[in-house]
């Protein structure tokens, strides 16, 4: 027969639950169904088996739970390490690299890269700067090489014909 499970709660069942219904984040919601589950006296493989996490990542939150309760457990999200980190380009920085974007001065995230690099010596991985790119609304348009021997009017009236 399988050890009970040892744990100084802080929270009864029913707060576990009220916590469980009225959270949005699916990781924090399975992690209080799963305490929950544990609170009303059910074994860690039961509750493995409802809901389809591993019971030694179960092991691990309750384990986390233990050290710093539910918070500890709840702060532990997967992704999100760098919840409320600043930006390493301040706002004003952003708009202005934004505003370099707009009027067409790069042709690719490497030369905004090294700009930012050489202007504000601040280094950003390629991912990075592709993701600040992309909260300020840049897009890299870059309009197509033309011939030199390319007559515009004639294009506009080829294109007109159909």
């Amino acid at each position: 027969m399988a050890r009970s499970l040892q744990v100084d709660w802080t929270e009864n069942a029913e707060e576990l639950k009220q916590k469980y219904r009225a959270e949005k984040h699916y990781q924090r919601r399975e992690r209080l169904f799963t305490l929950w589950h544990l609170r009303l006296g059910k074994q860690i493989k039961e509750v493995a088996e409802m809901t389809g996490t591993s019971e030694r990542v179960i092991q691990r939150w309750v384990s986390w739970y233990r050290g710093g309760g539910l918070e500890e457990v709840m702060r532990r999200i997967t992704g999100h390490g760098t919840i409320g980190a600043s930006a390493y380009l301040t706002e004003r920085q952003q708009k202005a690299l934004a505003a370099r974007v707009k009027l067409g001065d790069f042709s690719t995230v490497w030369n905004v890269m090294t700009w930012v690099e050489a202007r504000w010596g601040i280094v950003y991985s390629y991912e990075g700067m592709r993701s600040v790119m992309k909260r300020n609304d840049c897009v890299l348009k870059v309009p197509r090489p033309q011939s030199e021997k390319a007559n515009p009017q004639q294009q506009v009236d080829w294109q007109k014909r159909g």
